[in-house]
């Protein structure tokens, strides 16, 4: 039964996309479908706005199909559960965490697929919100509510339920250049979703995250910049990727002591 809702889940929140992206791209289109009887299907990856409120749609689909179908959690949206100091918290040690993971993830040659679309998306209203809030809430609804809760629930054990949602959640994104990195931050998400038992404190962390990718074209203002060049050269990236380890470390310790 674990395994069933996991595909179901996984099918749901695929066909979610292809329907939002339909609904929007019909709407975007009306007016040449009333005037030319004319469909452009490049309409939506050529609009940042369309793509960014085909994003918003998708949430809103998936968390109601969830919601009909009973899939939710409602303990995990309390947000008494948690103090507002552990979400400081959690987005502090994020940054460490954040760090790593990135600098690492250069030394991989992988073809990213999307970075022209997301480009134009963090200079978008539409695509900032989407890619900032309603992304990572849907997201979390998804891979750590309603899939890794539910497998742990029929007895899988918490780490490979952590991990295999993990892996789940890293392949969805269909990127080359996302999924090493999607899989690592997925386990952390859900180490942070089984430890705290609120989805809040996941989707603070995810928010959080993707917050910091839009932040950092907007400063730089070429999404091709590294790490290893933001900190001067392979030395100086070293040296705050050893700094950085001990914090993660240190935080990782606190917060496991926090959410026992």
């Amino acid at each position: 039964m674990g395994m069933k809702r996991t595909i179901c889940l996984v099918i749901i929140f695929l066909l979610a996309q292809v329907l939002s992206s339909l609904v929007v791209l019909f709407f975007f289109n009306l007016s040449d479908l009333l005037h030319e009887g004319r469909l452009d299907v490049n309409a939506l990856a050529a609009s940042p706005s369309a793509l960014g409120i085909s994003l918003l749609l998708n949430g809103v689909v998936v968390w109601a199909v969830m919601t009909l179908l009973r899939w939710t959690d409602r303990k995990s949206f309390r947000f008494g559960q948690i103090k507002w100091p552990v979400y400081a918290g959690v987005v502090l040690w994020m940054l460490p965490v954040i760090f790593i993971v990135n600098l690492l993830l250069e030394t991989l040659t992988l073809e990213d697929l999307n970075k022209d679309v997301f480009a134009t998306l963090v200079y978008n209203p539409w695509g900032v919100l989407a890619i900032v809030l309603v992304g990572p809430v849907t997201e979390e609804l998804v891979f750590r509510m309603g899939i890794q809760r539910h497998l742990i629930r029929h007895r899988m054990r918490p780490w490979m339920a952590i991990l295999l949602s993990a892996l789940i959640f890293g392949v969805i994104h269909g990127n080359p250049a996302q999924i090493p990195g999607a899989v690592v931050f997925g386990w952390v998400l859900g180490w942070l979703y089984w430890r705290s038992g609120t989805i809040w404190i996941p989707v603070a962390a995810h928010v959080f995250n993707n917050f910091v990718g839009v932040a950092m074209i907007w400063c730089t203002g070429d999404s091709d910049t590294t790490l290893v060049e933001l900190c001067g050269g392979a030395v100086a990236a070293s040296v705050w990727a050893l700094a950085a380890a001990v914090c993660g470390y240190v935080g990782y310790r606190y917060l496991d002591k926090v959410f026992s």
